[in-house]
């Protein structure tokens, strides 16, 4: 993951391109670490960033629930005693799957932004649509794109990419018999 730089000399000329170059250097950390290849933040209503993380679900140690956007919640929560995340905005590398999904669903965060669609098997873009009740809690929620370089999409998606087949067999792994079991 050559990317580190180019993510960091990234012009900010569109609306979002800060927090793209957070997440997305989030993202590219988690996968040198071992994880999936996804960052998260958390950006107070005046566009201050409070939280961000990245997937950590096999390093520092296994935990199944361990992506970005879980972590996220879970670190802001535990420091929060409201956790009112009205007109909060959460932004992340990748398209949230659909476990991540409902957590920000449940989060009541406002606004969700996505650097890289995961086109077909997201959260958002994926074939499968709520159960009605989602559907109802996610209605006052805002989820889109962010409005960032072209590049910063490229290059969160090619990181996620490129760490999510060594993720699958590490699960993948855990699943099978021991040798010689």
């Amino acid at each position: 993951m050559g990317y580190r730089d180019e993510v960091a000399s990234h012009d900010d000329d569109q609306s979002h391109d800060h927090f793209a170059r957070i997440v997305v250097t989030g993202a590219i950390d988690a996968g040198l670490e071992g994880n999936a290849a996804v960052g998260a933040l958390l950006a107070s209503p005046d566009g201050d960033v409070l939280l961000a993380e990245r997937n950590r679900m096999f390093v520092p140690r296994f935990r199944s629930d361990y992506h970005a956007e879980m972590v996220l919640l879970s670190q802001y929560e535990d420091q929060h005693q409201s956790s009112d995340l009205r007109e909060h905005t959460l932004v992340t590398s990748l398209e949230p799957c659909e476990m991540c999904m409902i957590r920000i669903i449940n989060s009541g965060v406002s606004n969700v932004l996505y650097v890289a669609a995961d086109v077909g098997k997201g959260g958002i873009t994926g074939p499968n649509k709520l159960a009605p009740h989602w559907a109802r809690l996610a209605a006052s929620q805002e989820f889109a794109a962010a409005d960032c370089g072209k590049r910063l999409a490229e290059i969160a998606l090619d990181a996620f990419m490129s760490t999510i087949g060594g993720v699958t067999d590490k699960l993948l792994a855990r699943r099978l018999p021991e040798p010689g079991g």
